[in-house]
């Protein structure tokens, strides 16, 4: 059986997408895992115009702990994707056989909110964060799959599918997923915290019998501090997980980049970052008295000289003030609003949106789904704010 060129070796896996297969590229003699979409997927027309152009968009994602999405194309009746073909096992399968211990769990986590970062700087949310989805390799790295192809709904397929497909992972979902809400990066994050807390205690936060006790306790519950159910974990590592956990998105970490510190931080033995607790221990205390009598020593000094040649003083500082960039500010709004913006490949936030960018051009791009992207170049070259009102065309039902 082939699709296209690729010629399947067997079949490995099914979702509620389609099919995975394992199967050979000729052109590049290289293994792929093929996944191809249901039939019953491909009555909607505009459902397989956003599916390619979304997996399109996946191909753009170069992380080495991400699938890399090689191919997306259609062959008659049939709609695949070819993407690196993995040697390992899932992280759900194994976790019970591999636990972590402190380190490696803080390192592991860590390594997964980068790579999480990398897609969300491109507007890429995976939506369906959880241990089937991360593979373990026999080297020890990992990859992530199934990136962004969670969330492309077909508004034609019934509601009994629907539902049926979110029963699948209900105890990995934020409490904005399951309230209807927009997510974005930080939602992700949730996931992965679910995921730590689970690697640290042996058990999920959420739970019930049910998805409606599941989705009750993520939106109201608050777990156990991981540190209480498994006294090996130290109080700074659980404190970063628990606050992966909490309900309002603003008050999680707002990026990857930002838990990976805290994450590596605790596992140097240092404490993460937690809002709202200023403490500082006796070393700190000496360290930032000597320094103060360093800064009011030379400030003394250089008092003393600066009084002598007041003219070149002043001459020598005026040199050294850098000049400040020529900005200019961009207003975007979109009908219907919403559009995520785009600034030079850099996701910026949601229109309406008031930005402050360089002088001069730049590509922007507005995403919406169930919409025509749009794209143009703007100049921008005065002070006074530049409006750019975009009508987004919606693609064909």
């Amino acid at each position: 059986m082939n699709f296209g060129r690729y010629r399947v070796i067997k079949e490995i896996g099914r979702g509620s997408m389609g099919v995975v297969y394992q199967a050979e590229d000729p052109n590049l003699d290289l293994l792929v895992a093929l996944k191809v979409l249901r039939r019953d997927r491909l009555s909607n027309e505009a459902f397989v115009r956003r599916f390619l152009s979304e997996a399109k968009a996946l191909g753009r994602l170069d992380h080495p702990n991400i699938v890399r999405v090689y191919n997306v194309d259609r062959d008659g009746d049939s709609v695949y994707i070819a993407m690196e073909f993995i040697e390992g096992e899932p992280l759900s399968s194994v976790v019970r056989e591999r636990p972590f211990s402190p380190q490696s769990l803080a390192e592991f986590g860590a390594s997964v909110a980068e790579a999480l970062d990398s897609a969300h700087r491109r507007g890429i949310v995976h939506r369906d964060v959880k241990p089937s989805n991360i593979l373990l390799k026999a080297d020890g790295g990992f990859k992530i799959t199934d990136f962004g192809i969670a969330h492309i709904e077909d508004p034609s397929a019934p509601e009994q599918t629907q539902a049926g497909e979110i029963l699948g992972t209900p105890a990995y979902m934020s409490p904005e997923q399951v309230l209807g809400r927009t997510v974005d990066g930080r939602s992700d994050l949730f996931s992965l915290g679910i995921i730590l807390y689970e690697l640290a205690t042996g058990a999920r936060p959420f739970g019930g019998e049910g998805i409606h006790a599941i989705f009750n306790a993520i939106t109201g519950d608050n777990p156990p501090d991981v540190q209480a159910t498994n006294p090996e974990i130290a109080k700074p590592l659980s404190q970063v997980i628990m606050r992966c956990l909490r309900k309002k998105p603003e008050e999680r970490y707002q990026d990857g980049r930002e838990l990976a510190l805290a994450l590596r931080a605790t596992a140097a033995g240092e404490k993460g970052p937690d809002p709202g607790e200023k403490r500082s221990s006796p070393r700190l205390s000496v360290a930032l008295l000597v320094v103060l009598l360093l800064v009011g020593m030379a400030g003394g000094v250089w008092f003393y000289i600066s009084s002598r040649n007041e003219q070149r003083r002043t001459a020598v500082k005026m040199e050294r003030i850098p000049e400040k960039p020529l900005t200019a500010l961009l207003e975007v709004q979109s009908t219907p609003p919403g559009a995520r913006v785009f600034v030079d490949g850099d996701l910026l936030g949601m229109a309406p949106l008031r930005l402050e960018l360089p002088r001069g051009k730049h590509e922007v791009r507005l995403n919406l789904a169930g919409y025509h992207e749009w794209e143009a170049q703007v100049d921008l070259g005065e002070e006074a704010p530049s409006p750019l009102s975009v009508i987004l065309a919606p693609m064909e039902r």
